[in-house]
């Protein structure tokens, strides 16, 4: 979760990702919408890029996603197609409503309802995360 905060603050923006198998970091990424001008250009999706790219795959079972906040419904789906295999999270959805509009589908909702369900624990380092979203949101 260090990293994904760590990616967030370097690139102002409340939004990491982190992707690890075991004690190994693979990939970080931040936020990149407005630098992209590309809606879909989430910390999650361009850490799932990025790791698939250096994999060559699409396949990521056997790796963990941690991100600075809840994912969205797109972000948590990525994950589900990409077949990660648990997702830790700082800042809940509710939480990130307190400063910018969210979609109100909970990741664990999407992942219990999925083909590929995704083990989801969330408030990881929740006030470092939540630091961010006041900083950067």
């Amino acid at each position: 979760m260090r990293a994904a905060i760590e990616i967030a603050d370097k690139h102002q923006t409340p939004f990491g990702a982190a992707l690890a198998m075991g004690d190994q970091l693979f990939v970080t990424a931040a936020n990149q919408t407005a630098e992209l001008n590309d809606p879909t250009a989430h910390a999650e999706i361009m850490a799932i890029r990025k790791l698939g790219e250096h994999l060559k795959k699409t396949n990521l079972s056997g790796f963990t996603l941690y991100t600075t906040c809840e994912p969205c419904p797109m972000c948590m789906s990525a994950s589900i197609w990409a077949k990660i295999d648990a997702l830790f999270y700082g800042c809940d959805i509710p939480t990130i409503s307190q400063f910018l509009g969210q979609i109100q589908l909970r990741a664990s909702s999407l992942s219990k309802n999925s083909i590929n369900p995704v083990y989801v624990a969330g408030n990881i380092l929740d006030e470092e995360c939540r630091q961010l979203l006041a900083n950067y949101a």
